[in-house]
């Protein structure tokens, strides 16, 4: 389907459009990729290098040279980033069979090359064009980069769930450059395929919270923290709380079966007499205190938790068997 193209729109009407929900005030109900998105986007990188790899990062998310988004603060941000260095630029919204995406596109310059000021007759000499910055192999332009990559395509999950952050980019090349950086911070990751498109994935709570702090997402780092803080204190709270009810039930269980053979052993009198007066002990203080530890029950006989627990044993195994006469 050929995208509809409603015409671009300057960085100046873009920012009077800004909805409330941009605002940190208004992101209350958001989800976390969006919060963590609008605490990215305000921040223009101070190098001229890094600022040209966030625009290369957010073109890795499309198909074409330019970068394309599902998000229109971060076709702002784009539009920030290019106009600090004076390059022109227009958004365009691509109507699409699913949802708007926008373009960011470098305009040419205006009356071709002219400077804009210049008098009428154009007696002023023609304005140079203004240079392109390019990335560098820095680690900061790595950095800017994946910071670029996830303001076009990325997406997280809450901190209390299992962590999963994805880069959706356009490409094959565009993954491998993605995963490149990665590399370079010391985040393990992994390329899948989703609907005929790469994805780059990060499946480890410490990659991910290393590549929000690379990206300069603090904030959402403490979030995340914080959440994978709850999940880890819910985990162990639950595996206590499965092995006390595994404990008790087998206690329980065990107790059961310890009165049902004092049961038979008292009601065939010849076995019960011939029983040492030990396990006869411990036969009377089980029925007296059916729901007592072992702790207790050898506390009260005078002698240790093994020896109690043996004679138990030792009850189960001569009653639990009928004696043949």
């Amino acid at each position: 389907m050929a995208a509809h193209r409603s015409g671009p729109e300057t960085s100046r009407q873009l920012i009077a459009a800004r909805p409330v929900r941009d605002h940190p005030a208004g992101l209350r109900g958001a989800s976390f990729t969006e919060r963590i998105v609008a605490e990215l986007a305000p921040h223009v990188p101070p190098l001229p290098c890094c600022r040209a790899a966030l625009i290369e990062g957010m073109t890795l998310a499309g198909e074409g040279g330019s970068p394309v988004t599902t998000r229109l603060v971060s076709a702002r941000a784009a539009l920030a980033v290019l106009h600090a260095d004076s390059i022109p630029a227009s958004v365009e919204r691509l109507a699409t069979a699913r949802r708007h995406r926008y373009r960011v596109t470098v305009r040419a310059s205006a009356a071709a090359g002219t400077a804009p000021d210049a008098p009428a007759g154009g007696s002023s000499a023609p304005a140079a064009p203004p240079v392109a910055p390019v990335p560098s192999a820095n680690l900061c332009c790595s950095r800017s980069r994946l910071r670029g990559v996830f303001l076009a395509c990325g997406s997280l999950s809450r901190g209390d769930g299992p962590p999963q952050l994805e880069l959706l980019v356009g490409s094959g090349a565009a993954a491998s450059r993605v995963v490149d950086d990665l590399e370079r911070l010391d985040i393990l990751s992994a390329t899948l395929s989703r609907r005929g498109r790469p994805v780059v994935a990060v499946r480890s709570a410490a990659g991910v919270a290393t590549l929000l702090s690379s990206i300069g997402a603090h904030l959402g780092r403490l979030e995340f923290e914080s959440g994978r803080v709850v999940r880890e204190v819910r985990s162990g709270v639950n595996r206590r709380l499965n092995a006390e009810t595994a404990n008790l039930r087998r206690t329980v269980s065990a107790a059961l079966s310890q009165l049902e053979a004092i049961d038979r052993l008292e009601r065939d009198r010849s076995r019960w007499e011939r029983l040492p007066p030990a396990l006869r002990e411990a036969a009377v203080l089980r029925r007296r205190r059916p729901r007592d530890s072992l702790e207790a029950l050898a506390a009260a006989a005078r002698c240790s938790r093994p020896a109690m627990a043996g004679r138990l044993h030792r009850l189960v195994a001569i009653g639990g068997v009928p004696e043949e006469g």
